[in-house]
């Protein structure tokens, strides 16, 4: 079902968007023009109408006297979108998991509302409407973060990005190249990467974790992979490589990584079901995860391990024998996706949706949370995608002392990030102003190439001012 959401407000606008986005396939089919409307206001106090056909909500609140602007704008669109939240409730009878919540950060919003003076666990009840489920995760993830949590926050993090994939997956909308496209590039790309990345290190800058993303690292030649991880000049810090896919990690690229200083490596299966690795367009089969989960584990790397719920043509039990596999190996970390239909991707043109089947998919979220946890693991960060299936989360469950610092810095954004490479985003937190300002760089390897003393050099000014 199409809504067409009016507000005026267009500050209000986006995130009001995803709430009726959310809501629109419960609305009945025989509805006239429907046109859901939302006037609000926060002038002299927060206001908000609702209509939509027939059916009329209204309800105010009163302003906090003596506030800064930061903070009212904050109050305002927490109260309008809880309010827009409980009229779709009521008029679909239908709860989502995160109530009113729309936004990737659901950890970060409970600091914000302890720092507030707020009590986290009863506002989320009581005012964001979130499931008792849900907070419950919250809870145990910040618990999970004690003394990772803003520890030393003038550090920085170093990020590089490698967006090269062997192939692209059904699922897949990231600004990604498949390698044998940009093959002849890469040469060139190792070394402008590796002179952004020393340019940093130069600077002698407190780090605190390194990470190098994509894509898939791997998927490029050890040599030159190597080139840009001994660019860091790793001194003993966490310092992780994104491998996600299994058939690209080789001897060589093992070996490149232990003498880098490499600490955590990602193999990441997604299902240990072969039809679905076929289905959703992997290039490697369940052997090749056992084959470099082997590598990887007798170099001595702590592992993360990938898993995503609502793969097409799985089941309960599908999911249940993956997450069993997987606990079989007992890697240090385990991220389990909740799968979201990104446009652009071959799923979401191919028509694939299986929104409405929001019952498996927390079926699968709740296994997960409980089998982990039950096995020694524990829920140490989440971040929400738009599009997500059930309106869940992606989840990093670790065992004792293994919780990865960059993703919790990263989804809590507590430290500043030096990122280099093509797609990366660098960004600067200024804690004391609440203030996160981030600069990209272009998102095409052949870009990156052509205008690298450009991003180089605007760069420099970024972090200098």
């Amino acid at each position: 079902m199409k809504l067409h959401l009016v507000c005026a407000d267009e500050r209000l606008y986006p995130e009001l968007c995803d709430l009726v986005r959310a809501y629109a396939p419960h609305i009945h089919e025989d509805v006239d023009a429907p046109e859901f409307t939302v006037v609000a206001s926060d002038e002299g106090e927060y206001s908000v109408q609702i209509r939509f056909g027939e059916f009329c909500f209204g309800d105010t609140q009163p302003l906090r006297q003596g506030e800064d602007l930061i903070m009212h704008k904050r109050r305002y669109k927490r109260f309008a979108k809880s309010r827009v939240y409980r009229a779709l409730r009521t008029l679909c009878g239908v709860s989502l998991p995160y109530g009113s919540l729309t936004g990737i950060r659901p950890t970060k919003l409970y600091y914000d509302l302890q720092a507030e003076g707020e009590d986290p666990k009863s506002m989320l009840a009581d005012y964001f409407d979130v499931s008792p489920a849900k907070i419950q995760l919250i809870e145990d993830i910040v618990e999970t973060q004690r003394g990772v949590y803003r520890e030393d926050i003038e550090a920085y993090n170093h990020f590089a990005n490698i967006p090269v994939c062997p192939t692209r997956c059904a699922y897949c909308s990231f600004i990604a190249e498949v390698y044998r496209r940009v093959e002849k590039q890469i040469p060139e790309y190792a070394k402008n990467l590796a002179e952004d990345v020393e340019g940093f290190f130069a600077l002698g800058k407190r780090r605190r974790a390194i990470y190098v993303g994509g894509g898939t690292p791997t998927a490029i030649p050890a040599v030159y992979l190597g080139e840009i991880l001994r660019a860091f000049h790793a001194e003993g810090e966490e310092f992780t490589v994104e491998a996600g896919r299994p058939e690209t990690i080789t001897p060589d690229h093992i070996a490149v990584m232990k003498e880098a200083g490499v600490t955590r490596v990602s193999v990441n299966p997604q299902s240990f079901k072969g039809e679905t690795l076929a289905r959703i367009g992997r290039a490697h089969t369940v052997e090749d995860i056992y084959k470099a989960y082997r590598l990887v584990k007798e170099a001595g790397f702590d592992v993360n391990m990938d898993l995503i719920t609502m793969l097409p043509g799985e089941s309960l039990e599908d999911f249940a024998a993956t997450l069993s596999e997987t606990l079989r190996l007992r890697p240090e970390n385990i991220t389990v996706h909740s799968l979201s239909i990104k446009r652009g991707s071959t799923l979401c043109l191919a028509g694939y949706d299986n929104a409405m089947d929001n019952e498996l998919a927390e079926k699968m979220s709740e296994y997960a949370y409980r089998t982990l946890r039950e096995a020694g693991y524990r829920p140490y960060y989440m971040y929400r995608q738009k599009n997500t299936q059930g309106r869940l989360e992606n989840v990093g469950y670790t065992l004792p002392g293994k919780a990865c610092v960059y993703n919790v810095d990263i989804m809590e954004e507590t430290h500043s990030i030096h990122a280099s490479g093509a797609g990366a985003i660098s960004k600067r937190v200024f804690p004391s102003a609440g203030r996160i300002e981030r600069l990209a760089e272009i998102k095409e390897v052949k870009g990156y190439n052509e205008r690298i003393a450009e991003l180089v050099e605007k760069k420099k000014k970024f972090f200098a001012e």
